[in-house]
């Protein structure tokens, strides 16, 4: 084979594994959308709706309601205190 068909082979396998792992991980909901899913959740609205909007029922599947969604976002978030200095010229 010339070099321009090993190059369009290998382009073709490249992007069927590229489309696979779109498909794939585009279908789970993360633990990072769960501050997301909190919001859609605790809207009522929402929550009637749920046959016609598969990204309730993707967190409802996922989180089952609000109160384990929004654990699962309090853990995802990071709550890093600063360090604080004292100033020596300062007395406490």
């Amino acid at each position: 084979m010339n070099m321009v068909n090993k190059i369009l082979i290998l382009s073709f396998i490249i992007c069927i594994i590229l489309l696979i792992f779109i498909f794939e991980t585009n279908n789970n909901i993360k633990d990072a959308d769960a501050c997301l899913c909190t919001e859609i959740l605790s809207n009522e609205t929402f929550l009637n709706n749920v046959n016609k909007m598969p990204s309730v029922k993707n967190c409802k599947n996922k989180f089952n309601d609000f109160e384990s969604a929004h654990l699962r976002c309090i853990k995802s978030l990071n709550f890093d205190n600063p360090e604080i200095k004292m100033d020596s010229l300062k007395s406490t």
